[in-house]
C-alpha cells in the first residue's frame, strides 16, 4: 500500500529538494511559486506538497488547502479548522511522477484526503502527464492550450510558423527592435506599467492584477524565471515573463505597448523566446490558451504551433459526500440560485 507525506510551505529546502529530485519537474510545484499566490490573497488558501510513495512509483502533487469556514458565504455558519477543500495552483496541477499503479494511488490519495476532512479538490490537470487519463473523478475538456515543440531544428521551427508569423518578425527585424533577456527586477516597473495596461485593455478580472511584491517572491526562482523586454530606440515597448521547468517553458504574464502594435514586437518576441528556450534545452513552450474557449488570443497562438493544439483537462473530486452535500444546504438556504451553478465545488458558487 503506498503512502503520502504532505509537506508543509515552512519547509522550503525540503519542499524545493523533493521536487528537484524529479528529473522531469515542473516549475508549478516549486514553493515560490505557490508561495506567491499565498501572499498575494488569503482566500488562495496554505499550499501543500504531496509525496507519494509505493514501491517504485513515486509522484508529487501540488494544491492549496482552502478553509471553507474562511469563504464569506460560510462566515458565522461554521467555525474555522472544521472543513477544507483544495485547488490546483493557478497554472497546471495534478500527479506529477512515475506511476504505474494508478489504482493504488487513487485509493491511498483518496483516503488520506478523507481523514483531513478534506472535502473535493477541483485539479488543472498538466499537460504532458497521463494523470488525467487515470483520474477517478470526473474529467472534462473544455478548452485548448497551445504548444510550440522545440525539439526539431530552429529551421524546421520557423517554416513550421505561419506565414503571417514570418512576415511580422522580418518586419519587426526591420524595425530594428532589440532584446533583453534577464533573471532579475532591472526592468520590473516597466514590465508592471504595460501588464497593467493589457489587462486594462482586455477588461481582465481583478485577480489578474498582481501586485509587485508577488513577482519579488516569483523572482527568487532565479533558476526558473526569464524576462523577455523587446526594445525601440532605447524603450521598452513589449514584455514577457517566462517561467520554466526542467523540460518545458511557459508564456506567464506580459504584454505590449498599444502605441507600438505597428513595429509587430510581438511575434519578434516570442521568436527570441523560442531561440533561447531551444538554446537552453528545453523541450516545449507553453503558448496557454485564451481568455475564453478557444477565442482569437488562442487563435494567434496557433499561429506559432499549428500543430501543436492539445487539449486542457480539468477535474472535480468529492472525498466526503455527506459533508459536501452539507455545505451545498448551508449555503441553499440563503440562495436556491447556488445550486443551479455550474461551478465546483457547488458550495462556492454564486455571490
Amino acid at each position: 500500500m503506498g503512502k503520502i507525506t504532505q509537506i508543509e510551505i515552512n519547509e522550503v529546502e525540503k519542499w524545493n529538494d523533493c521536487v528537484r529530485s524529479f528529473s522531469h519537474y515542473d516549475v508549478f510545484y516549486l514553493p515560490e511559486y505557490v508561495l506567491a499566490f499565498m501572499n498575494e490573497d488569503k482566500k488562495n488558501g496554505i499550499p501543500l506538497l504531496l509525496l507519494y510513495e509505493n514501491e517504485k512509483d513515486r509522484a508529487i502533487n501540488v494544491v492549496f488547502k482552502r478553509d471553507v469556514a474562511l469563504d464569506g458565504n460560510f462566515r458565522g455558519k461554521i467555525s474555522e479548522g472544521k472543513y477544507y477543500d483544495l485547488i490546483s495552483p493557478y497554472g497546471y496541477g495534478g500527479f506529477m511522477g512515475d506511476i504505474a499503479d494508478y489504482n493504488a494511488l487513487n485509493k491511498t490519495y483518496n483516503e488520506f484526503c478523507a481523514a483531513r476532512n478534506y472535502v473535493c479538490e477541483f485539479v488543472r490537470f498538466e499537460l504532458f502527464g497521463d494523470y488525467h487519463a487515470h483520474y477517478d473523478g470526473e474529467v472534462e475538456s473544455r478548452t485548448h492550450n497551445v504548444v510550440r515543440n522545440l525539439e526539431m531544428s530552429l529551421d524546421d521551427i520557423w517554416m513550421d510558423f505561419k506565414q503571417k508569423v514570418r512576415k511580422n518578425v522580418k518586419r519587426a527585424n526591420q524595425n530594428n527592435l532589440e532584446i533583453i533577456i534577464e533573471n532579475t527586477d532591472d526592468h520590473l516597473q516597466e514590465f508592471l506599467d504595460i501588464y497593467y495596461s493589457t489587462m486594462d485593455r482586455s477588461n481582465a478580472e481583478r485577480e489578474y492584477y498582481f501586485t509587485k511584491a508577488f513577482y519579488d517572491t516569483l523572482n527568487q526562482m532565479h533558476d526558473n524565471i526569464m524576462y523577455f523586454h523587446v526594445m525601440s530606440e532605447g524603450k521598452i515597448i513589449s514584455t514577457e515573463l517566462v517561467i520554466y521547468g526542467s523540460e518545458n517553458c511557459y508564456s506567464y504574464l506580459g504584454g505590449t505597448n498599444s502605441d507600438y502594435f505597428d513595429l509587430r514586437p510581438n511575434d519578434f518576441l516570442k521568436y527570441e523566446i523560442i531561440k533561447w528556450a531551444k538554446g537552453k534545452g528545453l523541450k516545449n513552450f507553453v503558448l496557454g490558451g485564451g481568455y475564453g474557449a478557444d477565442d482569437g488570443i488562442f487563435q494567434y497562438k496557433t499561429y506559432l504551433a499549428p500543430h501543436g493544439i492539445v487539449d486542457f483537462y480539468i477535474g472535480r473530486k468529492i472525498f466526503d459526500t455527506a459533508t459536501y452535500q452539507e455545505l451545498v444546504n448551508i449555503r441553499s438556504k440563503d440562495s436556491m440560485e447556488v445550486l443551479n451553478t455550474k461551478f465546483f465545488p457547488v458550495y462556492r458558487g454564486g455571490g
